[in-house]
């Protein structure tokens, strides 16, 4: 298959299995509710985490990681895909989540899709970012980790995969994850940074 359409193929099929809003089902059949009624109204992990229960935010968040990492093991093991197209795989998984189609692309922030992409492609800087962000934040920031967490672990992984011998694609993959996925959590970012600034005395 031409590798331009084997990337576009990779990159739709991505995204349909991203589109699935497991956090959205999961409250669903436990409380019989909308997730973006509760906590934060965001449909992800970590709202179902708040405001459901610890067990099935860890369930949501481990289902939102596989839908990147689940295709990019199987398309890895028995297609021999190039990472290229496993790349694809994933970016679509993020955009999926974050904009999803079966509802109306009003989706989650992705956070844990890329995580599932950073465990395949880069597991080692994820190890590290994530020892050293768990520190951090819950040693310093002591609030927030649905924002700051995620955050600090992205921002962590996209310094530390330069410093791997990782080719070109899979550092450029890395990246372009990253930086969809701190769009799409820019705004609570702002929101949060703002809360902590001190206020000028007149």
């Amino acid at each position: 298959m031409n590798s331009i359409l084997l990337c576009l193929l990779c990159l739709v099929i991505g995204y349909l299995i991203g589109s699935i809003l497991f956090a959205e089902l999961i409250t669903r059949w436990v409380k019989n509710v909308n997730i973006r009624e509760l906590g934060n109204a965001n449909p992800g992990a970590y709202n179902v985490f708040r405001n459901v229960s610890k067990f099935w935010g860890v369930a949501a968040g481990l289902l939102d990681a596989m839908k990147a990492l689940g295709p990019m093991l199987i398309a890895s093991h028995y297609f021999q895909l190039p990472d290229i197209a496993l790349g694809c795989l994933a970016i679509g998984a993020v955009l999926g989540h974050g904009l999803p189609i079966y509802y109306h692309f009003k989706g989650g922030r992705a956070a844990s899709v890329l995580m599932g992409m950073y465990i395949f492609f880069i597991p080692l800087e994820f190890l590290i970012a994530l020892a050293i962000t768990v520190v951090v934040v819950l040693g310093f920031i002591r609030k927030e980790y649905g924002v700051w967490g995620p955050t600090g672990i992205i921002a962590l992984c996209l310094i530390l995969c330069l410093f791997f011998p990782h080719p070109l694609e899979v550092r450029m993959f890395v990246w372009i994850g990253g930086f969809i996925v701190l769009l799409f959590n820019l705004d609570k970012v702002k929101e949060k940074t703002k809360s902590i600034t001190p206020t000028p005395a007149e």
